[in-house]
């Protein structure tokens, strides 16, 4: 038994560190990109399985459309499909047209791409605009002896590999958007809060580190566009969260709010003329800045945990604090101090205290 014990300890070990692995940040993204892998993988094997078996000339196409449009939630996938769909009906149409209208050269080509590119944007579907124009192109280059036929077959299998994608994605690993909204705006305050706190050093000490700031844009950026399209998804009922576990609307104001707000400390910073002056006022807003950035981490945890029960009491004790003392330097108008910069603190500071009271919103909201 003690030997059975002893063999079952470092299997144990192992499990335990990976389930330990699992649970942090690298950790959860990791399994993430896993599970979107897997999906990619099983849904194009099964859509070339499928075109195989029917025997269609170019089954690879409808195991590449699987691949492509496969997103993280349902809903997110279909508007992919969707997209690619329009792109390759209207660029199929438009290349058969032209080939046999004009036959396969430069000007059937240029003129094609164009009309199709153009109104495809023009159209308002604009993520599938290069896609029409890739296969009216490849219609009358590769295929304009049979254009038709090529372009009914490319529409069969694009639409083999979109409904294998959404069935995939909803019987492997499905991730309502309710769910995937969650880890978005976890993570979007997580880089709001990286991009406070370097906006708050470099007012504090001058130094501003462009490069990384510049990749903390990029990164909320995008999850700012990922949320919108998730808070779409949730809107529309495609999320299996009853109504009154769902986050509240306000939310994305909110969160869009604090990015513009912290976008604006960021250009009065660098604004400013004389970091002494920022330096000696410094003080009197450290610890509201501190409880802010602490309050966004507690906000980005609860909210992916679903936790509704936070208080954001510190908020406004700093608030309070910081007023208090901001009020008692008004004798600073008698002295050699320069108005725009006592301007731009000011500026600087009521903006910061737009963000605490729109966290102590969302907290409110949670619950």
């Amino acid at each position: 038994m003690a030997e059975l014990s002893d063999r079952r300890s470092p299997r144990r070990k192992i499990i335990s560190a990976l389930k330990t692995w699992a649970a942090t940040p690298h950790g959860i993204s990791t399994v993430l990109l896993a599970k979107m892998a897997l999906k990619m993988a099983v849904a194009s094997v099964i859509s070339l399985v499928i075109a195989q078996g029917l025997r269609w000339n170019y089954p690879l196409y409808a195991a590449i459309a699987a691949i492509i449009v496969m997103s993280s939630t349902h809903g997110s996938t279909l508007s992919l499909g969707i997209q690619r769909m329009i792109g390759t009906v209207i660029g199929g149409i438009s290349g058969a047209i032209f080939a046999v209208a004009l036959g396969s050269n430069f000007w059937s080509l240029g003129i094609s791409v164009f009309l199709t590119i153009f109104l495809t944007s023009y159209w308002k579907f604009n993520e599938a605009a290069k896609l029409a124009g890739y296969v009216s192109a490849l219609v009358i280059l590769s295929h304009s002896e049979v254009a038709w036929l090529y372009a009914w077959g490319r529409c069969l299998e694009t639409f083999l590999g979109i409904v294998v994608a959404l069935l995939v994605n909803n019987f492997i690993f499905p991730a309502s958007a309710g769910k995937e909204l969650r880890r978005c705006l976890s993570q979007t305050l997580t880089d709001l809060e990286q991009f406070y706190a370097l906006v708050v050093d470099s007012a504090f000490t001058g130094n501003y580190d462009r490069p990384h700031v510049d990749a903390l844009k990029i990164k909320i950026i995008g999850s700012l566009q990922k949320g919108r399209s998730l808070w779409k998804e949730v809107k529309q009922g495609q999320t299996n969260e009853p109504p009154e576990k769902q986050i509240n609307e306000a939310w994305e104001f909110l969160i869009r709010r604090i990015w513009e707000h912290t976008l604006t400390m960021e250009h009065t910073v660098l604004a400013r003329q004389q970091d002494i002056f920022w330096q000696i006022l410094s003080r009197q807003i450290t610890q509201l800045a501190q409880e802010t950035q602490s309050a966004m981490l507690v906000l980005a945890t609860a909210v992916k945990s679903g936790k509704s029960d936070i208080s954001l009491s510190g908020i406004e004790v700093a608030l309070t604090k910081a007023t208090e003392q901001l009020n008692q330097l008004q004798e600073m108008k008698q002295q050699d101090y320069p108005m725009d910069e006592l301007l731009r603190f000011f500026t600087f500071f009521y903006t910061m205290e737009e963000v605490g009271r729109k966290l102590q919103r969302m907290a409110d909201m949670l619950s």
